[in-house]
């Protein structure tokens, strides 16, 4: 018997797996999973969004099925040694209608969703991030980046534009219900 806690053929998975996620860049493996199979049937459970820039985080929300969710920001708090950041978590109640309008608003994003590497006119150091549909066990994540300037592109970005600026109206309206 092993003493290994996973199986043989489990464990030796793993060690492939974890291999070859060393040495694939973060960006190249989100954008292998950039296919928003899904995303035409807003059947999900929970919808995850997050902005960055720079590796730093600038927004952030989360929505379930029944419209809870919360929604995060950075916040700078002057201080004598600089301006540290922490955030705030604010709490968003829409309801399940508030749930099905961003469901409706995300049921938009093509399938495949575009590949931001595929870009012919790219800016870099624009804001990018991911967008996650989650049914069950299976999370659908897609990779974006704000800097690819091609039409097609433009049209996927103002989709998630949209979601985003109504999760951020609702998160600001929403009580703070902690600071990290």
């Amino acid at each position: 018997m092993s003493r290994h806690p996973l199986p043989g053929r489990t464990r030796q998975f793993a060690l492939a797996a974890a291999a070859v996620l060393s040495v694939v860049p973060a960006s190249s493996a989100l954008s292998k999973t950039t296919s928003a199979k899904g995303a035409g049937n807003p059947n999900w459970d929970i919808v995850a969004f997050e902005v960055k820039s720079w590796g730093q985080a600038r927004s952030s929300w989360t929505i379930g099925r029944d419209g809870t969710g919360n929604w995060a920001e950075p916040v700078e708090t002057p201080s004598e040694t600089g301006a540290p950041t922490h955030t705030a978590y604010h709490l968003i109640e829409a309801g399940s209608s508030g749930f099905a309008r961003i469901a409706a608003i995300l049921s938009n994003l093509p399938d495949p969703a575009p590949d931001s590497r595929d870009c012919e006119q790219f800016m870099p150091d624009m804001a990018y991030g991911t967008v996650r549909l989650t049914k069950g066990a299976t999370t659908t994540e897609i990779a974006w980046n704000a800097g690819c300037m091609d039409e097609r592109y433009r049209s996927f970005m103002a989709t998630l534009q949209q979601a985003d600026e109504l999760m951020r109206e609702w998160g600001k309206a929403g009580k703070i219900v902690r600071r990290e």
